[in-house]
């Protein structure tokens, strides 16, 4: 079970600023499962709380301005976020000059990560927040919270006669676009492309509702992210010239043995690095690998390709965040377009369409392999690391062996590189994560 977010209010009028900030004045605690975000020590009182004085009015409007990009759009793949991105998703830039909790949201489509970071000790600030922590929000369980805390914000306003329209307005409209499925679907596209509503260039927007339609609904939801940045239009084409580019055909055959692991499978309370090893292992099974590394020439059979595919150099499109799997007439057959060009990079995406199609929906005829942060790259990218390198058999390996040259030979004893080995060090706790960039 996910934690869940609260919002715990005790009103406390203030004397000073307009109606909405003096009547909507309170101390506030933003909880997430047994974390609290707002615990801070308080120089005017000499104490630590866990609650804060603060107006939750601007707290509430940057909510509900903030909303569909909160609810649908990820981290930024690249690890460097824009200012555009930080004010979206970044308590603090509900401001009003007030001091919030470094505490950001960022959603893979399934559920939102929370990161809190402690206000830096040497800041001078007179509160200075004390919680450092990372949690995942279950989405619909972040979506129930938001709409309770707005329920209560606007109903206070209401109780004290407030002569306010913005938040109002602001969420009314909100919850009148959730109603509407074609409007939910534009505002969905805008803020995976890192768009505020409304401010996407109409001819980008169309054009991947086209994707949507004709290559699947899936597939425009994890082309959009990666898309997003400096000029999303241009990106989305050379998208479409790479998909038109030829690749390796080949076919994928499930094994009936799979079929009751794939319904098993599907999105739900499990996280997506727990589904994909789950995957990995019923699919190691189905396919008799055991805990052997998979040689080239048992990835080359699964995908009915030339060993010289997986093996050989490919040129694919220079900096293009993904490759691409893509369905030809409704069946099991295969264009394979592969943008990594050296051979751990090809086994590793080459596992990455096997699962992209035992997961994807028959309707689905694009099946991307991103770099974006979403649920269902989540799922690739650990499917991929268990398929090829098993995670009791590389500890076995190592013995416990974390250096810099045991992690380079188990690289190369599974076929994988050692960024893959160090990512899955890490995701099983053996290793910080700070080391996987080291």
């Amino acid at each position: 079970m996910t934690p869940s977010l609260s919002f715990d209010v005790e009103w406390s009028p203030s004397e000073h600023g307009p109606a909405e900030i003096r009547e909507t004045s309170a101390f506030l605690q933003i909880g997430i499962g047994k974390n609290v975000a707002t615990r801070a020590e308080d120089d005017w009182s000499q104490s630590v709380h866990n609650r804060v004085r603060l107006s939750v009015y601007p707290l509430a409007v940057w909510l509900a301005s903030s909303w569909w990009r909160l609810r649908w759009e990820p981290a930024p793949y690249s690890g460097v976020a824009s200012v555009g991105w930080r004010m979206a998703h970044e308590l603090a830039a509900a401001g009003n000059g007030s001091l919030w909790p470094r505490l950001t949201f960022a959603c893979d489509g399934e559920a939102v990560e929370a990161t809190c970071e402690a206000s830096n000790p040497l800041s001078g600030e007179p509160v200075r927040y004390l919680a450092n922590f990372s949690a995942t929000i279950g989405a619909p369980e972040f979506e129930r919270s938001v709409d309770d805390f707005m329920r209560l914000v606007l109903a206070r306003l209401d109780a004290v006669g407030a002569d306010e329209r913005v938040l109002h307005d602001l969420w009314n409209e909100v919850l009148a676009e959730r109603k509407n499925q074609e409007l939910a679907t534009l505002r969905k596209f805008e803020a995976q492309l890192g768009y505020e509503p409304d401010d996407a260039p109409e001819e980008l927007i169309e054009h991947l509702s086209a994707v949507s339609r004709d290559e699947g609904a899936e597939a425009a939801e994890e082309i959009a992210p990666v898309c997003a940045g400096d000029n999303p239009g241009q990106a989305l084409q050379r998208i479409f010239e790479f998909a038109q580019s030829s690749g390796a055909d080949g076919r994928i055959e499930i094994p009936r043995s799979l079929s009751a692991a794939l319904r098993g499978a599907t999105s739900g309370s499990e996280e997506p690095w727990m589904r994909g090893r789950f995957l990995a292992t019923e699919a190691r099974r189905a396919w008799g690998l055991g805990e052997s590394p998979v040689p080239d020439s048992k990835i080359a059979e699964l995908l009915q390709v030339s060993t010289n595919t997986i093996t050989g150099e490919h040129s694919g499109a220079a900096r293009l965040p993904m490759g691409l799997a893509i369905r030809r007439d409704g069946t099991d057959n295969l264009s394979l377009l592969f943008r990594k060009r050296n051979r751990p990079g090809v086994r590793f995406e080459a596992a990455r369409f096997i699962v992209g199609h035992l997961l994807a929906s028959p309707r689905e005829r694009w099946l991307p392999a991103t770099d974006a942060k979403t649920a269902r790259q989540k799922v690739q990218r650990a499917f991929a690391a268990e398929f090829l390198c098993p995670f009791d058999a590389l500890e076995e390996f190592l013995e416990g062996d974390f250096s810099p040259e045991a992690i380079e030979e188990a690289g190369a004893r599974f076929g994988v590189s050692d960024l893959a080995v160090k990512s899955h060090l890490a995701n099983h706790g053996r290793i910080p994560y700070g080391a996987v960039v080291a």
